[in-house]
């Protein structure tokens, strides 16, 4: 007789409704097949509350954008994981980078004067806002700038990179808009 295979389940994501999305909450959402992973802020883009989305569009490569929260399609569910930002790319392995202070690009991992892990995006008006990754709330200042930053989850004591961001380069940028325009 054949035993079956015992089931475990660690951690049991819920379907929420947008009215549960409120500042400092983290959630998946989907873009077509693929899970997004979502951050509410107290940034408004109008009266709509702006959502930082971070998906794998790429193999390894983040994608990062700030978008309002009623553009982002449900169904919605919880995060079962602990989120972990690491300053550095991923591969090869962690490197140290010697922390800047200076303006930042939309995208850049910040460590904020109160202590927290922020992040920084512009909204449409061009205004370059900064957020903490605890609370979601918007901060005035900032101590440290890493641009280069990697993201994992962690379930129980494993740890797995979801990928790495990098901001492209104003060269690769120009690169990206002739080749978009060629083809």
């Amino acid at each position: 007789m054949a035993r079956s295979a015992s089931i475990a389940f660690e951690g049991f994501p819920r379907i929420l409704e947008r009215g549960d999305l409120r500042a400092g909450r983290w959630f998946v959402a989907a873009e077509e097949m693929r899970p997004v992973l979502c951050f509410v802020t107290e940034a408004l883009d109008g009266e709509d509350p702006i959502a930082l989305t971070f998906s794998t569009a790429r193999v390894e490569q983040i994608d990062f954008a700030a978008i309002p929260l009623s553009k982002i399609p449900g169904p919605f569910c919880t995060v079962e994981d602990e989120i972990v930002f690491t300053p550095g790319l991923a591969n090869p392995g962690p490197l140290l980078l010697a922390p800047v202070r200076r303006p930042f690009r939309g995208g850049t991992l910040l460590r904020l004067r109160n202590g927290d892990l922020g992040i920084g995006f512009a909204v449409k008006s061009g205004q370059l806002i900064l957020v903490s990754l605890d609370s979601g709330l918007v901060a005035d200042a900032y101590d440290l700038v890493f641009e280069r930053w990697t993201l994992s989850i962690r379930r129980a004591d494993e740890l797995n990179v979801i990928g790495h961001f990098k901001p492209l380069t104003s060269l690769a940028a120009e690169r990206r808009r002739a080749a978009d325009a060629a083809g």
